[in-house]
């Protein structure tokens, strides 16, 4: 309240405001944090040039970037990407981890095959969807969501048989018909463990997808990257991946994180 109030005396704008808002020591952590890594970054600028560029050139060919039609085009493309990844891989991810939760002969089925597929490597996805299907668009969606489908399963499967199982029998008990049981029981209390698997599943998404790119794709973010790094700009390698990075997590933060905050509000 102390530092809120000292924003709002010195007619602060709505940023420093917000700023002066936050806890002292949470503020000071993270300008601590940021000032390492810029350090840091620069320390590397000086000992690894041309291969680490510094600060003021990267800058610069981040301003660059955001002013090329041709970066957005890659942008937006790689966006699409990514959106349709994420909502495939919780979809079926989540589809498949409460039937093996829920049913023990499917789970007797899928335990072995979600084992193996969790054991490998997220890249031997992708170069084998690239050899079979070839490098178009149905090669990178088909490794993203099986890539990302094992992690999301998991993470529901191991919920659905952590829930209160008290609940289930007092379901039982007053007879409740099987919608109902599901939707009034089961759901709430997965929720939690939906909104970790949507946002683990957005997290290795957008990773992914530019792996995907660069390896096998003529456009988007992750084929220019791998176009500048060819060519030896890595001012350019370093903005195009600042700017990708920094809209994810907003992505993630912003969005994901407020459909969090009002799907748990009842918890507080």
């Amino acid at each position: 309240m102390h530092n809120l109030d000292i924003g709002k005396q010195l007619g602060a704008s709505p940023l420093v405001r917000a700023l002066a808002a936050l806890p002292a020591g949470r503020l000071g952590a993270g300008i601590v944090s940021i000032g390492s890594m810029l350090l840091i970054w620069h320390v590397m600028s000086l000992h690894f040039r041309p291969w680490v560029p510094d600060i003021g050139a990267t800058l610069t060919a981040i301003g660059q970037q955001l002013q090329s039609p041709g970066f957005w085009e890659n942008f937006f493309l790689t966006l699409g990407r990514v959106l349709t990844a994420f909502v495939a891989a919780s979809v079926v991810g989540a589809a498949i981890g409460l039937l093996i939760g829920l049913n023990e002969r499917a789970e007797a089925f899928f335990q072995p095959l979600l084992a193996l597929a969790l054991a490998v490597p997220d890249p031997v996805y992708i170069i084998f969807a690239i050899l079979a299907l070839g490098t178009g668009e149905t090669a990178g969606f088909v490794a993203l969501t099986i890539a990302v489908v094992p992690f999301v399963t998991n993470i529901v499967r191991s919920n659905v048989h952590a829930r209160d199982r008290a609940l289930d029998e007092m379901a039982q008990i007053y007879h409740l018909p099987r919608p109902v049981r599901l939707m009034a029981v089961l759901v709430p209390q997965l929720v939690p463990a939906l909104l970790t698997a949507m946002r683990f599943s957005f997290a290795l998404s957008w990773k992914l997808v530019v792996v995907v790119e660069a390896i096998g794709q003529p456009n988007g973010i992750g084929s220019a990257i791998f176009h500048s790094f060819r060519q030896l700009r890595m001012r350019e390698v370093a903005a195009i991946a600042i700017i990708f990075i920094i809209t994810m997590q907003l992505l993630e933060r912003g969005v994901l994180g407020r459909v969090e905050k009002r799907l748990l509000r009842w918890r507080n």
